[in-house]
């Protein structure tokens, strides 16, 4: 459930009841602690309040009570939630103990059974904004359930008063009353929208048993193919890219590309099943897989508690495609004649920044497989692709940059070494007519270059938020089946609209999977939109973590267990809080 549960706190410390007179005076003493409480009771009630959030409904943005990972594979950190384990009384469902999380990165089966349990984020409201201006959109927000409204519950906001939204493909679109124009909602900050951001695979962690039984690198030098073995059309090229030992930096020389055609790194979605695992933990050597599409599996979600005989691993339902690919390049060598390239796949279309290192020239572009099916685009650019945008960059010389390129709500985005690149035009576009995904999305990014002597490392790959359409589902009829992906036309049907009169709200949650959003609540109160949350209900705006948990040491990093669980009939040998421990300050910070 996606609730918080406010604390007994004020927002911040109070200063402590000045000191009195040298005199000593016991009503000045008196005074001062009268005056320190009003001061605290104003500050709770007109500007801001501390809460804790118990669930993960927001997650990863706010984490409910978790438990913290480090996959024993590859390395990699994630969160996974441990709401589940409680009752609404907070005892202990001991059949219910979290024994098993799933890695996002490498999907290795992780035992948890023992690891420390944490609260959630605890948070400062800001209740002051909403007092003297409406709220925006995508702020976090904190708020009386309308269906009980002694219970606060926190989530994104999405929808604005007097808006006719809907969810689809993932996505928030909106109808304008008016004209009957369709659009797409997008975070119009940039920088918001990279926050949010879900990882789908980090290369800088990979696993060695995977790498030890000959499992395919998901990062790896090809080329365009028309041999039936070939996955999703590209077959490995060995007289390109070369790897380093650990697989996570590839080099290009100067004389492989010099007067050549582009050369490609591409990622592949192949990623191992449980299945696969238990073959490598027999010694067996796992049939190779092909890669699949990437979907909006979320890690929070994968752990299991096997003795209550349930499997909570959700390894994703939906087709997701709005992708960013980040990476480093040490650029060694320049051929006058050169080009780098990143590409991003979405539907039939190849979504790509271009750099001119030369001249600093880059552009945004995209091509549309629909038009170029029969042909190589690599060799039928002038007419294939669509100039979206232009403008000149930093990178023109040798040196070493950090890229990040997004496909993220229909706009491309390009940030270098950290900063937003702004172009003569906006990087939007409108999406294909037909948009479903195809065997390309299974290789979905990729590097190229020509006329360089280069190094890629830091490979990384993230996703958007997926809002999923189980509301449509339930209501409207909507197709159920996970690879179903709907078009425009069914975008412009008049099924599935949410609407707002002029103080209602539309919130979600970002791990929209275990999220109980407005779209799915009762209406006992007999709303004329279910859905909607009344803007008089707000309580303030979520804006900064200032309390995301201690960690534990000693102990090998477990601490000194203090306080056990409870279940409703006895006590239990499962630690609830440990000492001593650090604060975590690097995820003390504002909320986007």
């Amino acid at each position: 459930m996606a609730k918080s549960k406010q604390t007994s706190k004020s927002a911040s410390p109070v200063d402590s009841p000045r000191r009195g007179s040298q005199s000593g005076s016991a009503r000045e003493t008196v005074e001062s602690i009268v005056f320190a409480f009003v001061l605290a009771f104003l500050f709770r009630t007109f500007e801001a309040e501390a809460f804790v959030i118990p669930t993960g409904s927001m997650a990863p943005t706010l984490m409910g009570r978790h438990k913290d990972v480090h996959c024993q594979e590859c390395g990699v950190k994630f969160e996974i939630g441990a709401s589940d384990e409680l009752n609404e009384a907070g005892r202990l469902i001991a059949e219910k103990r979290i024994d098993a999380a799933r890695c996002p990165n490498c999907r290795f089966e992780n035992n948890v059974f023992d690891l420390p349990v944490f609260k959630g984020d605890r948070i400062l409201v800001n209740k002051f904004p909403y007092e003297l201006a409406d709220p925006d959109r995508w702020d976090v927000v904190v708020f009386k359930y309308p269906e009980g409204p002694a219970t606060n519950y926190i989530k994104r906001l999405v929808g604005l008063p007097g808006e006719r939204l809907k969810i689809h493909g993932g996505d928030v679109h909106s109808r304008d009353r008016s004209t009957g124009e369709i659009s797409i909602v997008r975070k119009d900050d940039p920088y918001k929208q990279q926050e949010i951001q879900i990882p789908v695979y980090d290369n800088n962690h990979q696993s060695q048993t995977l790498r030890k039984a000959g499992w395919p690198r998901r990062w790896q030098a090809v080329r365009r193919s028309v041999h039936s073995d070939a996955m999703a059309g590209w077959e490995t090229d060995d007289n390109s890219w070369q790897a380093s030992a650990s697989g996570t930096t590839f080099n290009l020389d100067l004389t492989q590309t010099r007067n050549q055609p582009r050369r490609w790194l591409r990622y592949r979605h192949i990623i191992p099943r449980p299945e696969d695992w238990l073959e490598l933990q027999r010694g067996h050597k796992p049939a190779p897989r092909a890669p699949e599409l990437i979907r909006d599996f979320c890690g929070y979600n994968a752990y299991t508690y096997e003795r209550y005989n349930h499997n909570q691993t959700d390894y994703g339902s939906y087709w997701v495609g709005d992708l960013t690919l980040s990476c480093t390049v040490r650029i060694t060598d320049i051929d006058q004649d050169n080009e780098l390239l990143l590409e991003l796949v979405e539907g039939p279309r190849w979504y790509r920044c271009r750099f001119n290192v030369s001249s600093g020239e880059t552009s945004l572009s995209y091509i549309d497989r629909l038009l170029t099916r029969d042909t190589d685009p690599d060799q039928d650019e002038a007419d294939a692709e669509h100039l979206l945008a232009t403008t000149q960059t930093a990178i023109n010389r040798k040196g070493t940059y950090r890229l990040r390129f997004a496909n993220v709500d229909d706009r491309l985005c390009l940030w270098v070494n950290g900063d937003l690149i702004t172009f003569d035009k906006p990087g939007t576009y409108q999406p294909a007519a037909l948009l479903e995904s195809t065997e390309d999305d299974r290789v979905p990014a990729g590097v190229a270059a020509r006329g360089l002597g280069i190094e890629v490392s830091d490979l990384l790959i993230d996703r958007d938020i997926y809002y999923r359409p189980e509301l449509a589902v339930e209501l409207y009829g909507f197709e159920s089946d996970p690879n179903y992906r709907h078009d425009n036309s069914d975008l412009a049907a008049d099924s599935g609209w949410l609407d707002l009169n002029e103080r209602e709200l539309l919130v979600l949650g970002d791990n929209s999977p275990r999220s109980k959003d407005s779209r799915l609540w009762g209406n006992t109160r007999r709303a004329e939109h279910r859905w909607a949350v009344p803007q008089s209900a707000l309580i303030g705006k979520a804006f900064f973590i200032y309390w995301p948990h201690g960690i534990p040491f000693l102990n090998d990093g477990r601490g000194i267990p203090t306080w056990y669980h409870r279940t409703d009939n006895q006590p239990t040998e499962y630690p609830s809080f440990r000492v001593p421990f650090y604060p975590q300050v690097w995820r003390m910070q504002r909320i986007h």
